[in-house]
């Protein structure tokens, strides 16, 4: 099995534009086609959303570090020099 974390999550290049109005789009552009996604909002709103995406990343890296230090722990206690765990590297 593959391990998951190894796997991008990719949508290419994006940008937020203007609309004059107050709004932000987002748009991506994939292989030259230019795409817009639908999503409008405000400037505070796209911020707030960034905050958050960093937030989720922060407690992931947490949670997998205490995962990591879990398994080399626990193969350290069991006197093997082998991977503690393959999956995790």
């Amino acid at each position: 099995m593959a391990d998951p974390r190894s796997l991008r999550i990719d949508v290419g290049p994006i940008e937020l534009q203007p609309d004059g109005h107050g709004q932000w789009t987002l748009s991506s552009s994939r292989g030259g086609a230019e795409a817009a996604s639908g999503i409008s909002s405000g400037w505070s709103d796209w911020v707030a959303l960034a905050h958050r995406v960093l937030q989720a990343d922060a407690i992931w890296r947490d949670v997998e570090g205490r995962g990591d230090a879990w398994d080399q722990g626990f193969a350290a206690g069991r006197g093997g020099g082998e991977d503690p765990n393959p999956y995790r590297g």
